[in-house]
């Protein structure tokens, strides 16, 4: 202590589902370089080494007598800010989860290490015998024959338990290090490139040079044409040349690039570069031209945003909210501001990549989960402007991303807009943090005092009751762009027709007719089947057995392509049998159909046509969704069938016609948002036909199309749609008049479920009363091999709920502790969708 040094202890956050910080004390060594937001390799528990964030520091001792040490800090500077935190905080409280489990979820994968402790020798180890107690010479003779030892290892091979002493001890003598210190997920790309030496950067030298080479190495000098070519080396802006470009384009080898440098002609450097492409911006934000009705709405948007309210802007499909958008983002980055812009599905970001790119160029990130990880920690630098400094790259402007983009760390938020704020995919439901990023976006934008808009054509009804009740600015766009009417709604009754013998497999005459006509006018179609596969199950006609899956109570979906049956679930397959396993009878027979079978049947009726299919299984690789929607843009596809992938947000010039399949399927579902949901999915596929040229035409194909909800999407009639739905939810304490929290009870055996649900629940009674439901069985009842009960709650809003909420967390504490439950697996979900 008379050196002066101070004690000092770092709150350190893991990612594990448990409450809290832990304490590490941060050695001497390591003083200085430690700081809140950056990560630190520790040990949890007796064999497991984990980056942990530091959250706080202090000089408190903690109770505890045994303080274990951070053992390595990773970064220079923190990779988590003060901002980011707070977020982290306010959804674990929300949500009721960790915040260990938000940081699961919002850090990319490389930049986490996790795995039972394994010891690797220092690469600057000198190996001295003299200097080595007995113990540690066992180790390192150990380690270098095997390489790499476990702890498990190590305490076998030298008949102790108690290792972790003598491992830290050779860590700070520098003999042993974590792998993880070595072997870390994230290495930046590097590449070679050429320049010329600085004695050549006088014309009187090169031209001796190339006089040389001429009479001498006349294949050298083809190679050195080329950089000079390639460099502009002798013009005001010289170009870096790589070593691989420079060889291509001079039809080289490597060997008369190594004489050049030989001869102090030529140098080469190293230098990292990016993995991700970038855009030259094309126009300026200022050419675009509004509309009347467009530049009022921006007049309307960019006042409530200047005043800080968070802002609904509802407009009809093929509006032109886009150019709005893209006018208020000009605005942001000119105040020298960051705008996140949040999409709800990966296949919009093509589209809309393209448009920002287009004025604003290398300035637009992208963000989402089909990056790789060394992608995906590259985005994040570039979005935290000391990263990016880090890296001598200048960080994004704009960052474009799916839910998930809103974890990263943002230094100075301008604005947040999220489009397409209804969608259903804003819902994060596994793993937790089960939070919805349209409302983390508004807590994200009080944070950093940005202001918030909420774009959609068919608002959640949870925003337009925010709206409606002045919680939220509303601004309207009721015309779409370049006077183009709403596209007209047919409904094709497929009931009467079968009774007619009108309908041709699963397509009435009406929509076969309206397809034709629009193939022969060289124009597009999109039919959309909400369900992919080819059969949605496959059933014995003699005694109606129907193949299930082994570990989920679900039928097993029959995928031509790949012959054989699949569950959606898990993922378990299985072959298509040659007759009924229970009766024997070959009488099996097909029952639905899915987008594959759709694609199948409409190139029977139209040989010539060229038909794609956008669904999960044909979207799984990274570029796939780019490679089917730049195909049905240049038109090289005419036909393009789909799941709600292809209801949301995409903009094809080309496309006349619409067609829905089975537009009631949705309206039977047991779920109090149905009615919504299924206005919101008809109405935005809808809005894909007509959008540049003339009305475009939409045909519903149903079972009951005297359904008033129908109707309403004819009518395309929000206000009526809501208001409906709007009595019902008041009457039966639904949102937005109330919050939902669903608990669901796991286990594989339901006999101890049911009764574990039925503790829960009887201990949770006595607080919610009647707004107790449950506990029952889910329509899937069993996913897995576990069976699963539900129990949901209804609060009101504010004090109230934030007090339950805390009343039932007690009680589910209590309950977990039960020796006869503590099996059951206990998932919370505040908000389900």
């Amino acid at each position: 202590m008379s050196s002066g040094y101070t004690t000092r202890f770092a709150e350190v956050l893991l990612p594990l589902p448990v409450s809290g910080t832990f304490t590490y004390r941060i050695p001497q060594e390591l003083n200085n370089q430690v700081s809140e937001g950056m990560r630190v390799v520790v040990q949890f528990g007796r064999r497991k080494f984990y980056t942990g964030l530091v959250r706080r520091i202090h000089e408190q001792p903690p109770a505890v007598l045994a303080v274990k040490y951070v053992l390595a800090v990773i970064d220079p500077v923190p990779v988590v800010n003060e901002k980011q935190f707070a977020l982290w905080e306010w959804m674990a409280s929300y949500y009721l989860c960790t915040p260990g489990e938000v940081m699961n979820a919002a850090l990319p994968s490389a930049y986490k290490l996790a795995s039972e402790s394994r010891v690797v020798l220092d690469p600057d180890y000198v190996h001295d015998s003299e200097t080595l107690n007995d113990r540690e010479f066992q180790i390192v003779e150990a380690l270098e024959l095997r390489k790499i030892l476990t702890l498990t290892d190590i305490s076998r091979i030298i008949g102790i338990a108690k290792i972790i002493p003598i491992i830290k001890t050779m860590i700070e003598k520098g003999i042993v290090r974590l792998e993880e210190e070595i072997t870390e997920r994230y290495k930046p790309r590097s590449e070679i490139f050429v320049r010329l030496t600085d004695a050549l950067h006088n014309e009187v030298a090169m031209n001796a040079a190339m006089d040389k080479l001429n009479k001498k190495a006349f294949r050298q000098l083809q190679v050195l044409m080329a950089y000079i070519s390639l460099s502009r080396c002798f013009s005001e802006k010289v170009a870096e040349v790589s070593r691989t470009e420079l060889l291509k384009t001079a039809k080289s080898t490597s060997a008369q690039l190594d004489g050049l440098v030989k001869k102090g002609i030529l140098e080469l450097y190293e230098r990292n570069i990016s993995r991700l492409t970038h855009a030259e911006a094309l126009t300026a934000p200022g050419d675009i031209v509004l509309s009347a009705a467009q530049q009022t709405a921006y007049e309307a948007v960019s006042g409530h945003l200047s005043a800080g309210t968070t802002c609904l802007l509802k407009g009809v499909t093929s509006s032109g909210k886009t150019e709005i958008y893209i006018r208020l983002i000009s605005e942001t980055i000119k105040a020298g501001r960051q705008v996140l812009f949040l999409l709800p599905e990966i296949a919009l970001t093509t589209q809309i990549i393209q448009r920002l790119e287009k004025y604003f160029g290398a300035a637009v990130g992208v963000y989402h989960s089909r990056y790789n990880e060394s992608e995906r920690v590259e985005i994040w630098n570039k979005a935290n402007r000391p990263l990016a400094g880090q890296a001598e790259e200048q960080p994004y402007q704009i960052i474009l991303g799916a839910r998930s983009a809103l974890f990263l760390p943002f230094t100075d938020l301008g604005l947040i807009i999220v489009d397409e704020e209804h969608d259903t995919s804003y819902k994060q439901n596994e793993p937790p943090p089960r939070y919805n990023a349209r409302d983390a976006a508004v807590v994200l934008g009080n944070i950093h005092k940005a202001p918030v808009l909420l774009g959609s054509a068919t608002p959640s009804l949870e925003s337009f009751y925010n709206a409606k009740q002045q919680k939220y600015a509303l601004v309207e766009l009721d015309e779409r762009y370049g006077g183009i009417q709403m596209p007209e709604v047919r409904i094709t009754d497929i009931r009467e027709a079968e009774k007619l013998r009108q309908m041709k497999s699963h397509f009435s005459e009406p929509l076969l007719n309206a397809i034709g006509r629009s193939l022969d006018a060289g124009e597009q179609v999109i039919l959309f089947q909400n369900r992919r596969g080819f059969s949605l199950r496959l059933e014995c006609d003699t005694c109606h057995h129907t193949p299930q899956c082994i570990n989920c109570d679900v039928t097993l979906i029959y995928h031509k392509q790949i012959n054989l049956l699949k569950c959606h679930y898990c993922g378990y397959s299985a072959p298509v049998p040659p007759k009924c396993p229970e009766c024997s009878s070959p009488a099996i027979k097909m029952k639905g159909f899915g987008t594959e079978k759709v694609e199948e049947e409409l190139a029977v009726h139209f040989p010539h046509a060229v038909i794609g299919r956008m669904d999960l299984d044909t979207t799984r690789t990274k570029y796939a969704y780019q490679k089917i929607i730049g195909e049905f843009e240049t038109g090289k596809i005419d036909i393009l069938v789909g799941t709600q992938m292809v209801s949301k947000g995409l903009d094809f010039d080309k496309v006349s016609l619409v067609g829905v399949l089975y537009a009631d399927g949705l309206l039977s579902y047991p779920d109090f948002r149905a009615n919504e949901r299924s206005f919101q999915m008809l109405a935005q596929v809808s809005g894909r036909a007509g959008r540049k040229n003339r009305r475009g035409l939409v045909i519903l194909q149903a079972n009951n199309a005297r359904h008033p909800l129908l109707k309403m999407v004819v009518e395309n009639d929000y206000v009526g749609m809501y208001e409906s739905q709007l009595s019902d939810r008041y009457s039966f304490r639904y949102p937005p008049y109330y919050r939902l929290i669903e608990i669901s009870l796991l286990h594989k055996d339901y006999t101890v479920l049911n009764k574990a649900a039925e503790v829960l629940a009887s201990s949770l009674r006595p607080v919610f009363g009647k707004m107790l439901l449950g506990p029952e069985y889910p329509m899937v009842a069993r996913v897995r091999n576990q069976y699963i009960k539900n129990i949901m709650l209804k609060t009101g809003k504010g004090k109230e709920a934030a007090q339950l909420k805390f009343q039932a967390m007690k009680i589910i504490e209590k309950f977990r502790e039960l020796p006869d439950y503590k099996s059951v697996k206990i998932q919370l979900n505040v908000d389900p969708m």
